[in-house]
């Protein structure tokens, strides 16, 4: 699997591959994304760019097109000395990794920057800290290249990604935001493919249908633990390119109003308020753009109502629902006591 296909997996499926690979089970969700990538093999080459004033102070002229440069800072200073002085090549690519806490005044130097305007990976992964840490506003900055955003332990004012600030991104995953919930959800992304949300509670979730919606090459949503969701009665959905949704212990979620004409599996395990799941036949109105269409059979499903009742509605009586899962699968099954106390 690639990169972003790891990123959208949730951190209990990552665990599974680890486990089936004889591999450590343990860490963030990164450094398990990272460990799988190296036991398959590198799947693209990929150069390593320190944090010094020789390497920095030079153009990165050594670098083939399409490789990537790979930086990573361990405090906001480096950051800030290394944008100030780095020779950008353009049409170098280039990935970030923050070890610390990103403020609002260093996103908003790094999105400004040489580096920010040809950046297409920034991994986010500080300590978790809940005292008072930064915030950042990702509605008042750009990054035009950006095709891949992951945020660990970083507090985000809201989950705000629109099109005319991240017109390429594709894939987007949000884990353990610190000492704040967002406030909103809004994403209007039309490049998108995965989006995965881990221990998130959203405070206003009125555009959650029709942010998901907004993305008509979305193949893989993952919600772990995704909550908020029940603010609001109902969410419409309109994916068409939609193979994978999990909602696995979004525990409020009440009802969903489904357009997915590709989906195979739908994971609802332990969504212990869902009541009713639609599944529509037709695709809604005021989707006819051409990333919206679809023509052919339907694909079949595997639905996982483990640990929740069934919903009420078509989807499990559906002609499309080949298998309805009823007990915990092998995987969530043997888990251990501990490791479940490490995901809370």
């Amino acid at each position: 699997m690639s990169e972003p296909e790891l990123f959208s997996l949730t951190v209990p499926q990552l665990q599974e591959k680890l486990v089936t690979s004889g591999l450590s089970k343990t860490g963030r969700k990164a450094d398990l994304v990272t460990r799988l990538l190296q036991a398959q093999g590198p799947a693209e080459s990929a150069s390593t760019m320190e944090d010094n004033t020789a390497a920095a102070s030079k153009p990165v002229d050594h670098n083939p097109k399409n490789q990537l440069v790979k930086i990573s800072f361990k405090s906001l200073e480096e950051l800030e000395k290394t944008v100030r002085i780095l020779e950008v090549e353009k049409g170098t690519r280039y990935s970030l990794t923050m070890e610390v806490p990103l403020t609002q005044a260093a996103l908003t130097m790094l999105a400004g920057s040489p580096l920010g305007r040809e950046l297409e990976v920034l991994d986010c992964r500080p300590e978790y800290e809940d005292r008072n840490p930064p915030v950042i506003d990702t509605s008042k900055v750009k990054f035009l290249k950006l095709r891949r955003l992951d945020l660990t332990h970083q507090a985000i004012k809201a989950v705000h990604l629109t099109a005319d600030c991240f017109p390429l991104l594709e894939a987007l995953s949000i884990d353990q935001p610190c000492a704040r919930d967002p406030e909103t959800f809004n994403t209007d992304l039309p490049n998108l493919c995965s989006m995965s949300f881990n221990f998130v509670t959203i405070l206003d979730v009125k555009n959650f249908g029709r942010s998901l919606s907004r993305s008509p090459k979305l193949e893989r949503f993952s919600g772990y633990k995704l909550w908020g969701l029940g603010r609001k009665a109902e969410h419409s959905l309109v994916l068409p390119s939609c193979i994978s949704l999990d909602f696995y212990r979004s525990d409020d979620l009440r009802k969903l109003k489904l357009w997915a004409p590709r989906l195979e599996d739908l994971d609802l395990q332990a969504c212990y308020s869902i009541k009713t799941v639609t599944l529509l036949d037709r695709r809604p109105n005021g989707f006819s753009g051409p990333e919206y269409q679809f023509t052919g059979e339907p694909s079949k499903f595997v639905v996982n109502c483990a640990n929740t009742n069934e919903p009420g509605g078509n989807l499990v009586t559906s002609s499309r629902c080949k298998k309805v899962q009823r007990g915990v699968d092998f995987f969530r099954n043997t888990l251990s006591t501990n490791l479940r106390e490490d995901m809370k």
